[in-house]
């Protein structure tokens, strides 16, 4: 009898102390993670600092830490415990005593361009028996934007030399009346209005005004992401995205304007993708940004028609420059009409080695070949 009651008495405490574990085991426990940097480049190394403290005189013996992951993120060489699907998640298994705090620092390799999110932290644990599952999260609400691979820099030259070689021959013909050099003495084939009466009755002879030139011509990069007739190649998308990305950026650090439309959708917002016209550092971080953001998977509309409907949002006197792998028929045909009043306009054509040219529509307009390898 005295064993019975041992026994149910043991038994009682166990329940009893298994309540309380239930109870409590969650409270004082604390769980995040922190990104390194929140930009970066494909190819370059993150580190995910996951921290888990447990402010309270119960231990706990068991508890897995568990989050997610784009599959396109690689873990370093030395972590274990990742299930890869869509997602790779991420499982670590750790022992709190009371009042421990620990920390663990994970390698994160970015390997393809986007924006992701690590939205939540999973955390499970067991009762003292062994028998029970306690799960919680905590929301983290960390963001990566990996923006788009460099282009090589001989892939970017010659649509980057041809453009520039026409900013540079309009440049001249552009005068800034707000830029202001000096006064020179008139010339036969100066304009009255340029004349300086004030210096002219001081001097008793006619001077002009001096300005400083300017590239008046402002580049718009028209990049489109439809698919080439019934073939859909995220390749060669990705591609495009990383030649507009390359080129806007080199064109701006030369103070050349430039704006980006996109047939592409906003991961986020879902609209396509605009940028009006600007040369300075925030604007290349912008358009870095929007690139980075354009989800592949989201369909585009038929990109001669997103043109017509944002045409006079990009501006006046512009060099165009399509970044296009579909050819199809209407699309050459609109920019064709668009490049007959903008001389320098040029189609930059991703494709791969055996794809024809079949431009037949686009009259006289450039058209840079640019051939990618198979990856």
């Amino acid at each position: 009898m005295s064993l019975i009651l041992m026994g149910a008495a043991v038994l009682l405490v166990m329940l009893v102390i298994r309540k309380i574990y239930v109870k409590n085991w969650l409270r004082g426990v604390e769980a995040g993670i922190e990104v390194s940097k929140n930009t970066t480049f494909p190819g370059d190394e993150l580190v995910l600092t996951e921290t888990v403290v447990n402010r309270k005189w119960l231990p706990l013996p068991m508890v897995m830490v568990k989050f997610e992951v784009d599959r396109s993120f690689v873990f370093g060489n030395e972590v274990v415990n990742t299930n890869v699907s869509d997602y790779c998640y991420k499982n670590d298994v750790f022992s709190l005593l009371f009042y421990q705090k620990i920390i663990r620092n994970i390698p994160l390799v970015c390997t393809k361009r986007g924006y992701f999110t690590i939205d939540r932290l999973n955390i499970v644990s067991t009762d003292v028996m062994m028998d029970k599952t306690l799960a919680a999260y905590f929301d983290v609400g960390k963001t990566i934007t990996v923006y788009p691979a460099e282009a090589a820099s001989e892939e970017v030259d010659i649509p980057y030399r041809r453009i520039m070689g026409t900013v540079l021959t309009r440049q001249y013909t552009y005068e800034d009346p707000f830029e202001f050099l000096g006064i020179r003495q008139y010339q036969t084939y100066d304009s009255l209005k340029d004349v300086n009466w004030t210096a002219s009755a001081k001097t008793g002879e006619l001077k002009v005004n001096v300005h400083a030139h300017t590239a008046a011509q402002q580049v718009c990069i028209l990049l489109n992401l439809e698919k080439d007739g019934v073939w859909d190649y995220e390749e060669l998308k990705e591609k495009a995205i990383s030649m507009a990305c390359s080129l806007a950026c080199r064109l701006t650090r030369q103070a050349v304007a430039v704006s980006v439309l996109a047939n592409g959708k906003d991961i986020i917002t879902g609209n396509e993708l605009l940028i009006e016209a600007g040369c300075d550092e925030g604007h290349r971080t912008n358009i870095m940004t929007a690139l980075a953001r354009l989800d592949l998977k989201k369909p585009c509309r038929d990109f001669e028609v997103v043109i017509r409907e944002h045409i006079k949002e990009l501006g006046d006197d512009m060099i165009y420059c399509m970044i296009s792998t579909s050819r199809r028929e209407p699309l050459q045909r609109y920019f064709a009409g668009l490049a007959a009043q903008s001389a320098g306009s040029l189609w930059i054509y991703p494709c791969h080695k055996s794809f024809e040219n079949n431009f037949d529509y686009l009259g006289d307009v450039d058209v840079v070949r640019w051939e990618v390898e198979h990856e």
